[in-house]
């Protein structure tokens, strides 16, 4: 599919629209015009899916990482410490050294040991030429009729739709004939691989279920699911500032399982978080499953139809299977079998 070349007022917009973290309009043009002719296109693509409700996780994490890279207060960082801010570097650097180590060496600046991690990666371009001075000419300002928008840009907060700040999950295995693994797109150098999951937005609420794991000591035994939900402020944009997440027991993600394959009619489950207040539920009805999930009296229902079934039916058969490496397909369902009685 090809994109559109990245508009800043058009970016603006899509990201208003669907409730994420904004940039002064200024900030975005400045940002947009240091991109490279690859980034461009990747983040117009991510633009195009995230306006039609099709996007991935990937492109999340990539529109988040050029939001999060286009700053001003992490600019001015690499700028104090003798780093280059220029974005579409920055954007290259992050995809080389993966965020979990990017952004931890941004924090640290200007540390010296984080100065020379990042150094390799973000030398500043050296000073132009005196001759040159007088030919330069001033760059055209790029969409003048687009207003300002000059309210701050929100700190990062942990419960982003995107899950950029958490640690990657180990790669999938490619194939023996060095094609990517069944449903695992090709991946290219240096690129991170990101927690998988899938989104079903709804009239009222939206809901995100993604592969996650849990704080344990077993290597192997420790995949799960967290469930996510927002509440709807407009048309197609949802409020993610303030979701409520649920991660699934050892004993519930096997019932979530058994849910999606309508072995099971329901599921309630209470008693999570740091304070025992947040719940969900999950029932059979005609065509697919109502999934609610809150905290205290707050919380969200999202009816989930066939084609998003398929995908969270996918994620937790996976999770399973990754618990138990030794169990194929046909064993697993036939454990989910028992749960029906």
């Amino acid at each position: 599919m090809n994109a559109p070349p990245l508009n800043p007022g058009w970016l603006h917009t899509v990201l208003r629209a669907r409730g994420l973290p904004l940039l002064p309009m200024e900030t975005l043009r400045e940002a947009v015009a240091q991109l490279r002719p690859e980034q461009s296109q990747a983040l117009g693509r991510a633009c195009l899916a995230l306006q039609s409700g099709t996007d991935s996780v990937a492109q999340m994490s990539d529109l988040a990482d050029f939001v999060r890279c286009s700053r001003p207060e992490h600019r001015a960082a690499l700028r104090a410490a003798g780093l280059s801010d220029d974005v579409g570097q920055v954007l290259a650097a992050l995809q080389l050294l993966g965020s979990q180590a990017f952004f931890a060496a941004l924090r640290a600046l200007p540390d010296e040991a984080a100065v020379a991690q990042l150094w390799p990666h973000l030398q500043p371009p050296a000073p132009p030429r005196k001759a040159a001075v007088d030919d330069e000419a001033a760059a055209p300002s790029l969409d003048a009729g687009w207003p300002d928008d000059d309210w701050p840009p929100p700190e990062p907060h942990d419960d982003v739709p995107w899950p950029a700040q958490e640690p990657p999950p180990p790669p999938a295995p490619a194939a023996t004939n060095g094609a990517p693994a069944s449903g695992t797109p090709a991946a290219q150098p240096g690129a991170r691989v990101l927690p998988r999951g899938h989104h079903v937005y709804g009239a009222k609420a939206a809901l995100r279920v993604e592969l996650d794991h849990w704080r344990t000591d077993d290597p192997v035994r420790r995949h799960t699911l967290r469930l996510e939900v927002a509440g709807a402020l407009a048309e197609r944009r949802y409020d993610w500032e303030h979701k409520i997440a649920v991660q699934l027991t050892a004993r519930e993600l096997p019932a979530f399982a058994a849910v999606m394959l309508n072995l099971l009619p329901q599921l309630q489950a209470q008693g999570h978080g740091a304070l025992n207040d947040k719940w969900f539920e999950l029932r059979r009805q005609s065509g697919g499953v109502l999934v609610r999930v809150g905290q205290a009296r707050r919380g969200f229902a999202v009816p989930v139809g066939a084609g998003d079934l398929y995908e969270l039916t996918l994620l937790a058969l996976d999770a399973l299977k990754a618990n138990a490496p030794q169990a194929d397909t046909a064993q697993v369902m036939a454990a989910l079998q028992s749960l029906a009685g």
